[in-house]
């Protein structure tokens, strides 16, 4: 078995340079590997890969049991032979019955469109504002300083959004936020006013917000009480239901990825899956 991870693994660094070394930080701060693996071999090596996550999703202020397929590579000498379109097809067989839908996220949508997986729109949220540079203070999350913190407060963080949110512990996030900018947690930071992250951007006087992470969601002002300019714009990357019912939904690619579902998607509502808890 070991000796079968440490092929998986190289044909994962082989198509996703560095994820490996992120894998060794998320099992250090006790987020090992849960990925279930669906594997081609060839002469005993590792040539293809279909990773299957569960991906618990709380749409309508109810739980569903999702899977999420991720990590989709085939070596560069097996591909065009259908290999991992055989591998998706036998984890969608192994998923029926035990989840309500599979989603995943692409840049390749039409290939998936073959395989039964449909596209949903998402979209981020707009909201005019005029508020005043902030009074408060944030710190940014650094690696290993604050790990300990970064386990406590996605172990015990409410749900951003009763529309649609993804219940992740920090498996997802902590994977996604050290993955390019280790040894800084890739857009958190902390505060000590609600005891909680922030995840956001700001250009200019807009305001990007990924993710709010805390045991209680704080108000809109006392989010924008936390920003070193004032702020004049607001994009939502998740629905805000919990913190605004002003924003107006506008459709988003985000960072060039489809989101699509193999079976029904029980909601017609627009919303986005945080940056965070992409995979």
């Amino acid at each position: 078995m070991m000796i079968e991870k440490m092929k998986l693994f190289g044909l994962l660094e082989e198509c996703f340079p560095g994820i490996k070394a992120n894998i060794i930080r998320c099992e250090g701060l006790g987020f090992p590997w849960a990925s279930l693996p669906f594997l081609k071999l060839v002469n005993g090596e590792v040539v293809s890969h279909v990773g299957f996550l569960e991906y618990p999703l709380i749409i309508q202020g109810r739980q569903y049991k999702v899977g999420a397929l991720h990590a989709i590579c085939t070596q560069e000498a097996h591909r065009n032979q259908g290999l991992a379109s055989e591998l998706i097809q036998e984890a969608l067989e192994w998923a029926k019955g035990r989840y309500a839908f599979v989603v995943l996220f692409t840049e390749i949508p039409q290939f998936y469109r073959q395989l039964s997986f449909h596209p949903i729109q998402e979209y981020r949220f707009h909201l005019r504002c005029q508020h005043p540079k902030g009074s408060r203070h944030l710190t940014p999350v650094i690696s290993p300083k604050d790990h300990s913190l970064f386990v406590q407060l996605f172990k015990t963080r409410a749900p951003l959004s009763n529309q649609m949110w993804v219940k992740d512990e920090g498996t997802i996030a902590s994977f996604n936020t050290l993955f390019a900018t280790y040894p800084v947690y890739w857009s958190l930071y902390y505060s000590s006013s609600f005891n909680g992250f922030l995840s956001y951007l700001v250009e200019d006087r807009t305001l990007h917000l990924f993710d709010v992470i805390a045991d209680k969601i704080p108000s809109l002002d006392l989010i924008l009480d936390h920003l070193p300019t004032p702020i004049e714009d607001i994009y939502f990357y998740f629905s805000p239901d919990r913190l605004t019912d002003q924003a107006v939904p506008q459709p988003y690619l985000y960072d060039k990825g489809h989101f699509m579902v193999h079976g029904h998607l029980p909601t017609d509502q627009p919303f986005m899956i945080s940056p965070l808890s992409r995979c």
